[in-house]
């Protein structure tokens, strides 16, 4: 049955629309200039839920989950830390493990991922154009905190 709209008192009507809004996405943004980023997969790459309710919300899924985690770990070694130490104290890279941040934002989920992603200044390239799919990205993410003391 449709609803008719010009009986709706003003209050469901309103829920209703809000109802059927969108979430509102996190806008991600380039560590070098700030200019927005395009989120678009990489070719083969399908989004899983955990990279879709971060492109909504910013917060990482695989935060605490010991799989992702576990996961994380080995990317990490395979292609972080030669940059970064094993333990995320740096050496060619920053640290990873404490809060010294040219940008704050990398001290976030949003901000490590853009700087994953998209890259930053000196040797940091976008592992997106290096095949890494945005899953895998946050599963390092989740494994670098468990980096800080």
């Amino acid at each position: 049955m449709p609803v008719n709209l010009r009986r709706l008192p003003a209050v469901a009507f309103v829920a209703l629309v809000l109802a059927a809004a969108p979430a509102i996405a996190v806008e991600f943004r380039n560590a070098l200039d700030d200019s927005p980023l395009e989120m678009d997969p990489i070719k083969g790459e399908e989004f899983t839920d955990a990279v879709k309710s971060f492109h909504e919300s910013g917060e990482n899924p695989y935060n605490g989950n010991a799989d992702a985690i576990a996961a994380g770990k080995a990317l990490y070694n395979q292609d972080c830390q030669v940059c970064h130490k094993p333990d995320g104290s740096g050496g060619m890279g920053p640290s990873l493990i404490d809060d010294t941040v040219i940008n704050t934002r990398a001290n976030t989920d949003v901000g490590m991922f853009e700087v994953i992603h998209s890259g930053a200044a000196g040797a940091m390239r976008p592992f997106s154009k290096r095949g890494m799919t945005q899953d895998q990205m946050l599963k390092i993410i989740a494994y670098i905190h468990t980096l800080k003391k």
